[in-house]
């Protein structure tokens, strides 16, 4: 498994978990995004070892341009829920009948869609910050034109998938580690962050996949990349 490919991989992992346990403080938060972007960055390269941590400075700064990634493509779900679930609550608690009905129904339709545009804006989120770490400029993370083939790309949809499968194991692990409290809780926090790794390692493979497929049916078509 990728994160093991390294000599320095448990530390890394110790590291990464502590980090992960004081990530409330919001730099340990800061220097995971940005360690997993140096990842991504690693990966893309072909380098089949993961990153030590180190240049923390570089690491923490790296981590505010993820974080503000993350938070311009949640903008929209982060509305529609606001608006949706705000609004039927504000029915509600108005106290008629038909209130209540509405706000009822209002409130699992804004949390479904709410759920739904997470999903979507999440997927191509991904997109655009690998897409970041390969082009090393903010712009490039909401290049439409590349992040849309990208995003449409088969390469990387089975990469996403496998990551959320990655995430969906890694939750399961943290779930029976929690049986015993507060010991379980750490120990989660380090099989996260192992998981973050995987993703993030997934997500360079797809992205990198993508682009060589369509590299490779550019040139089989004789059509010019453009300048």
């Amino acid at each position: 498994m990728y994160p093991m490919e390294g000599e320095d991989w448990l530390m890394t992992i110790l590291i990464g978990g502590v980090l992960t346990i004081f990530g409330f403080l919001l730099i340990p938060l800061l220097a995971v995004y940005g360690y997993l972007l140096r990842v991504i960055k690693r990966s893309m390269e072909g380098d089949p070892q993961p990153p030590s941590f180190g240049d923390w400075g570089d690491v923490v700064v790296d981590g505010v341009k993820v974080a503000v990634i993350g938070i311009v493509y949640s903008i929209i779900p982060g509305i529609v829920f606001a608006v949706t679930v705000g609004g039927s609550i504000a029915a509600m608690a108005t106290g008629t009948r038909g209130g209540a009905a509405a706000g009822a129904a209002g409130l699992t339709v804004g949390f479904l869609l709410s759920i739904v545009l997470s999903l979507v804006f999440g997927y191509v989120g991904v997109a655009g910050l690998v897409n970041f770490a390969a082009e090393d400029r903010l712009g490039a993370a909401f290049d439409v034109g590349t992040i849309t083939t990208i995003a449409l790309s088969r390469e990387y949809a089975v990469a996403w998938l496998l990551s959320i499968a990655v995430f969906l194991g890694a939750g399961i692990v943290a779930g029976v580690l929690n049986i015993v409290p507060f010991l379980g809780a750490i120990a989660g926090a380090f099989v996260f962050f192992y998981a973050q790794m995987v993703a993030a390692n997934l997500w360079a493979g797809g992205v990198t996949d993508a682009m060589e497929s369509r590299s490779a049916r550019r040139s089989s078509t004789g059509e010019e990349s453009p300048t």
